[in-house]
């Protein structure tokens, strides 16, 4: 996928092997992204972001900033669909802005960071299994290469966070849980899911716990961010398919 056809209006391919078809204009859903790219993603002073101790780590442990609330947005006239449907597709327009791919300057691999504006230039070194033991992780503290990017649960907080003004916290756990913030209502594993869904799944073998979280698009599809899986790096659109259906604990529906 190209950055031009992340904004292409009737829907968004997958290296030609598929697309979404939006409803909602195209505009009504990304007329403000400008604006939006322009508000600040943290509280806190872009002069503290890269402080680091005496043997040069970051003294925010490598996650960068934590994210500030943005605003919620209104729905422009001329949207052309309901608000639900608004919202639902807000989110997806958002999440796929930051897949990445060759030439989208906004594409993200996986990172353990809380914003996707946080861009060490050294590798980072956080303890993995803290807050978001992905299934992607090695067991232990990882070094993480330099860049941008997000990992799981910290993507889909900041895509409901920049999408909607929805701010709920970046651990797995706590989101799984319900207690990250305002994650709406619980769907249980079995569904219905709806477009914009936050499903979470478990490590191959171990169904006691959460350990990662992918945005339902359809039936057939999902997009989350990931190291690699099913051969495609960071942030993706990826097949519904074998684990990513099997290992489904439950959702949540932030949209009301």
């Amino acid at each position: 996928m190209s950055a031009t056809a992340i904004y292409f209006p009737v829907g968004l391919a997958r290296g030609g092997e598929w697309s979404y078809p939006f409803s909602c204009t195209w505009t009504s859903l990304t007329a403000d992204f400008a604006a939006r790219d322009g508000l600040p993603q943290s509280h806190e002073p872009a002069a503290e972001w890269y402080r680091t101790d005496a043997e040069g780590h970051y003294l925010n442990h490598g996650w960068g900033p934590a994210a500030d609330t943005l605003p919620t947005p209104a729905i422009p006239e001329g949207a052309q669909c309901g608000s639900t449907t608004w919202k639902q597709e807000r989110i997806l327009a958002v999440a796929m802005r930051y897949i990445y791919t060759p030439g989208n300057p906004l594409g993200l691999q996986y990172r353990h960071h809380h914003i996707p504006g946080w861009d060490p230039s050294a590798s980072t070194y956080t303890g993995a299994a803290a807050d978001n033991p992905d299934t992607d992780d090695p067991h232990g503290p990882t070094a993480w290469d330099a860049g941008k990017g997000l990992d799981c649960s910290n993507f889909t907080a900041w895509v409901y966070n920049y999408g909607l003004g929805i701010k709920f916290g970046g651990d797995v756990h706590r989101q799984a849980d319900g207690t990250a913030g305002p994650m709406g209502r619980r769907i249980p594993k079995e569904g219905p899911f709806v477009p914009g869904d936050l499903l979470y799944l478990h490590p191959n073998g171990d169904a006691g716990h959460a350990s990662h979280t992918v945005i339902y698009i359809d039936d057939q599809h999902i997009l989350d961010s990931r190291v690699n899986a099913q051969n495609r790096i960071g942030v993706q659109v990826r097949d519904r398919a074998g684990w990513y259906r099997e290992a489904v604990l439950g959702a949540w529906r932030p949209i009301g």
